[in-house]
């Protein structure tokens, strides 16, 4: 799918959404965002050759559903493919439900469609559930049910938390370690552990509507297989990712 014409479609949805809103004169809130990264790292893998890569999306929210658009855009040409700076490599779209049953537990339930240039498109569902104490653990569950030939799954845990230094400005920390299951994104070649992130990020918040972010991740892999397989064949190896990001909230 072209992805000017997926553009189209989730900004045609969002208006018509948001004009429905209006009229029922019920709360919708959202975002609009766009940032610039040093590679464009998924899973461990760096996507982008090592290049700076520009990463911009928006989110619509309404009774604990959320339909999310992200793109990511190259700066840089890259030696040995098809892609040639100014080219969207991947476009998602993301139908998220959460809810909280009971005070301690919230769940996120959702699908994410994967628009890919020079790769197959394709489909993951997704369950994660978070405990609501002290560094937020969250267990996450990725089953790709369209490409996976085999199992398809995708696992990761995670730590979190924000400090607030200063009134609007906050410093976040989170750890995340990942384990594959022979998941399409990753590699089907193996089920094994995949790799961990250590992240630090600041947010600060111009006023009720604009927030400005800057981040670091460093990722690595956790096991042979991961190191030596990878997205691929292209190995998971040792990351450091910067960005930079600015968003609109409404």
């Amino acid at each position: 799918m072209k992805k000017s014409v997926l553009l189209a479609i989730v900004i045609s949805l969002c208006l018509g959404y948001t004009v429905s809103a209006a009229r029922a004169e019920v709360k919708v809130s959202g975002d609009v965002y766009a940032g610039m990264y040093s590679k464009y790292l998924f899973r461990g893998i760096d996507l982008s050759d090592n290049k700076w890569v520009s990463q911009f999306g928006a989110d619509l929210s309404y009774k604990g559903f959320t339909l999310s658009y992200w793109s990511n855009l190259l700066t840089h040409d890259i030696a040995g493919t098809a892609f040639d700076s100014g080219d969207i490599s991947e476009t998602d779209v993301t139908l998220n439900y959460s809810f909280t049953p009971v005070k301690l537990l919230t769940f996120n339930l959702g699908n994410t469609f994967y628009s890919l240039e020079n790769a197959e498109d394709t489909n993951e569902i997704y369950l994660k559930t978070t405990l609501n104490t002290l560094l937020s653990p969250t267990l996450s569950l990725y089953w790709d049910w369209d490409q996976s030939e085999e199992t398809g799954l995708f696992y990761t845990f995670s730590l979190g938390h924000t400090f607030e230094l200063v009134k609007g400005l906050g410093l976040n920390l989170g750890a995340l370690v990942s384990y594959n299951q022979q998941n399409f994104s990753v590699s089907e070649d193996f089920s094994n552990w995949n790799n961990y992130e250590l992240s630090a990020g600041l947010d600060y918040s111009v006023n009720d509507n604009v927030k400005l972010s800057a981040s670091y991740t460093y990722s690595n892999a956790i096991s042979h297989k991961a190191r030596q397989l990878g997205g691929a064949g292209l190995g998971i190896n040792d990351e450091s990712l910067f960005g930079f990001k600015a968003a609109f909230i409404f």
